[in-house]
């Protein structure tokens, strides 16, 4: 689906060194030198005052001591952590190893013990990627290819009372980053005000990303004895990986490793959802949640054969990234001839062509062949990690169906992406301007509530009939930002893609963030909904129900009820914009074919045929015939490849 293509890491391509060199950054928040340089680069501040924002200005510290409170003895060894004032953390734990090339695109090496005491204070590698702000990259690497293949870390927080009553083992939840599966961090978002305030235990780890973490060639499957090396699915066998190292461990830090919540957004949401269905993650966790996420998966098919660079909408190919690194190589001039070679190669030579090939390489390789590098990468159901019925397919048939999800989106997913759109915004003065309000939130309404359908309200309301009783559903609606330099927020951004992040984390530096998407009319009632959320999520991590929260003062937040009329899922939201309530309202796929075509603020018939191709194409939202018979065949006559699609994926990256 498109909006599960991209995320935070649209910023590789606006975020580079070059593009920022007159901004002063520090981990604590982005500054502008002077208002001349913010003239000359306001729409990349409005990018980095995104990231402050999402960051929460809170990325966690490391330069810590030891703490001997933190001394323990876990399976690996002895390992020793720090005391960051709110919660001790162990930063930078290896739960498996890629060592050299011969274990890429398999199952990573089990851990060795080790001897003396681990020093856990520093984070592990980054994995391969871009180099941007939201992997914590040094400026000056912006844009390059960063990290390294033996990425497979973790941490863990812990409340200071952990250890006070070791009968009294706490919940444990485990983070997954997003970042579409091709860039992020685990040591992008602090939880510590989470861990601290709702006496939880926090882990998060790193996976494999890009073409290490998703890829399927017939030459690397056919030949891997392992079931898990044939799958392609490396990133969502390295969160297995990483279940499996908290199920053996997490007894030693305080945490119960049979009260596990697995939870995640953006991609991070959609690798959850793939673990839901995942055999071999049957019975590592116990309760998943789903921020932003989606459940479609990704395409073997095209995956493994060719795909020509006129289908953007398809993931990149496997056969497209060994044609590269052929011409690369220069054995081969040109792709068709590479193509040519590549069909005559062996098994063999096909192997190690791609072993032997440096970690740069591969990346590069991929960064040609694939058409929109931000695209998003989707676990293939190869029958072992994910199910050959897909998530919802599996879903259905039963399995995990003791397992509590709760799931939802961001009202304004979308307005994250449109930014960039020409057609949607100008510039006045270098200052980003939406060029027609009523259009901008109409186009985005429509493709966020295309996601809010496919990714909740659609496989809530199915799995809810067949007799699931245990799915929570919600949307965050907040969008009180404020105006700042001349540019309205609130319409801009609204409650944008993420944006419900530091909500759940709890973190808010006043110095930074109120700087630019906050302010000091709002942050006190910014802090009581962020108390709020992470009252209920902490609650459905403790008893695998939200409820009223921790304390049980606060909005009974009920299960999706199938039946017409009933309660359907929970909105997140500033009191003066109606507070934290149910409703009954959901979408259906009419229901949004016929606000489309009803909706006034729309002036341009060929808008709304867009707005239902893109659904079509990227979301799959229904059958292209739809779009011809749209209100009375108004679409018909038109070609999407001539009037629009131009749009969606330009030379200069211009996304719709």
């Amino acid at each position: 689906m498109f909006f599960y293509q991209i995320h935070l890491h649209v910023w590789h391509s606006t975020l580079s060194l070059k593009n920022l060199n007159k901004f002063c950054i520090s981990h604590e928040y982005y500054m502008i030198s002077e208002i001349s340089m913010f003239l000359d680069h306001i729409k990349k501040f409005i990018i980095i005052i995104l990231a402050s924002y999402l960051a929460s200005c809170s990325i966690p510290k490391t330069d810590l001591s030891l703490d001997q409170a933190t001394l323990l003895e876990i399976k690996e060894g002895k390992i020793i952590g720090s005391n960051n004032g709110k919660t001790y953390q162990w930063l930078g734990i290896q739960y498996g190893s890629i060592p050299d090339s011969s274990y890429r695109w398999k199952r990573g090496a089990e851990t060795e013990k080790w001897d003396g005491v681990y020093e856990a204070l520093e984070f592990g590698n980054t994995c391969v990627q871009k180099g941007s702000l939201i992997n914590t990259t040094k400026r000056r690497n912006w844009g390059d290819i960063v990290g390294s293949e033996d990425c497979l870390y973790l941490n863990v927080w812990a409340p200071r009372d952990v250890f006070d009553d070791l009968s009294q083992s706490k919940p444990v939840m485990v983070w997954i980053h997003g970042g579409s599966n091709v860039s992020g961090n685990a040591d992008f978002y602090d939880p510590s005000e989470l861990v601290s305030s709702q006496d939880v235990i926090v882990v998060s780890i790193n996976y494999r990303l890009g073409p290490f973490g998703w890829f399927r060639h017939p030459d690397i499957t056919s030949n891997a004895e392992d079931p898990d090396d044939q799958s392609g699915n490396y990133g969502n066998i390295d969160s297995i990986q990483a279940l499996e190292w908290v199920q053996r461990n997490i007894g030693f830090f305080g945490g119960d490793s049979s009260n596990i919540t697995i939870f995640g957004e953006s991609a991070g949401g959609y690798n959850v959802a793939a673990l839901l269905s995942a055999k071999q993650a049957n019975g590592l966790f116990h309760k998943a949640i789903i921020q932003s996420g989606g459940i479609r998966p990704g395409d073997i098919e095209h995956s493994e054969s060719y795909v020509e660079k006129n289908l953007p909408w398809k993931s990149y190919s496997s056969r497209e990234l060994v044609n590269e690194l052929l011409v690369m190589n220069e054995m081969a001039s040109d792709r068709n001839s590479a193509a040519s070679l590549q069909e005559n190669l062996s098994q063999k030579e096909i192997e190690a062509l791609m072993r032997n090939a440096s970690t740069t390489e591969i990346y590069e390789a991929y960064l040609v062949t694939k058409t929109n590098t931000d695209d998003m990468l989707r676990p293939f159901p190869d029958g072992n990690v994910l199910s050959e019925l897909g998530i919802m397919g599996s879903l259905e048939s039963g399995f995990n169906s003791n397992v509590p999800i709760m799931i939802g989106t961001n009202r304004d997913e979308m307005k994250l992406f449109l930014l960039n759109n020409p057609r949607l915004t100008r510039e006045f003065l270098r200052i980003p301007r939406i060029r027609d309000l009523d259009l901008w939130n109409a186009v985005s309404k429509h493709r966020s509530n295309s996601w809010k359908y496919l990714a909740v309200d659609e496989p809530a309301q199915s799995l809810t009939s067949s007799g699931r009783s245990n799915i929570y559903a919600y949307r965050f609606d907040w969008d009180d930002e404020p105006r700042k330099y001349g540019v309205d927020l609130k319409n801009l951004l609204g409650a944008a893609h993420a944006f419900e992040i530091p909500f759940v984390m709890g973190n808010f530096d006043e110095d930074a963030l109120t700087r630019y998407i906050l302010s000091r009319k709002n942050l006190e009632e910014v802090k009581t909904l962020s108390q709020s959320m992470m009252s209920y999520w902490a609650e459905f991590a403790h008893n695998g129900d939200p409820d009223k929260g921790r304390e049980g003062n606060l909005t009974d937040w009920q299960a999706w009820d199938p039946r017409e009329g009933n309660e359907k899922y929970i909105i997140f939201d500033s009191t003066h914009d109606g507070g934290i309530r149910m409703t009954k309202d959901y979408l259906t796929e009419e229901k949004l074919i016929e606000m489309l075509a009803s909706d006034n603020q729309i002036k341009d018939y060929k808008w709304k045929c867009e707005i239902l191709d893109a659904a079509i194409m990227f979301d799959h939202l229904t059958t292209q015939n739809v779009l011809t018979e749209f209100n009375n065949n108004q679409c018909s006559d038109l070609d999407p490849s001539t009037e629009w699609r131009k749009y969606w994926y330009d030379e200069k990256e211009q996304r719709y």
